[in-house]
């Protein structure tokens, strides 16, 4: 007999649950009661500080300047390299020689754009 009243429990907490979520006066009594004083999660009421650009009606308003950025020179822009099948020859082997290294002979300082454009790069 124990069966008939767990299920009698079960079904009496889903109806409950449906309730609160079918029925939106339900969920939002729920929820003014959960996030409320007595609740487990209760929430201050207090009003955010103003913050400090606000001023009276006196005052002027300033709005705060960013800090500027220094000025920094134009990276040198990469040599052109000999012949473009050159390049990626050179790249092939020492792909096969040291693979975990090979990225660093792509690298935009050691390369030529150019040399890119020129090739045609199929990816599967």
């Amino acid at each position: 007999m124990e069966a008939v009243g767990l299920l009698k429990e079960l079904s009496a907490e889903h109806k409950s649950y449906e309730t609160i979520l079918t029925d939106p006066d339900v969920l939002a009594d729920y929820t003014c009661e959960f996030f409320g004083e007595n609740g487990p999660y209760p929430v201050a009421d207090e009003a955010p500080a103003q913050p400090q650009m606000m001023r009276t009606a006196g005052q002027q308003f300033q709005a705060p300047t960013a800090p500027q950025r220094p000025e920094m020179p134009v990276p040198p822009q990469p040599q052109a390299t000999g012949n473009p099948a050159d390049f990626w020859n050179n790249f092939g082997s020492l792909a096969e020689r040291d693979p975990s290294n090979a990225w660093r002979y792509l690298n935009a300082a050691q390369t030529n754009p150019e040399v890119f454009r020129q090739k045609l790069l199929v990816m599967e």
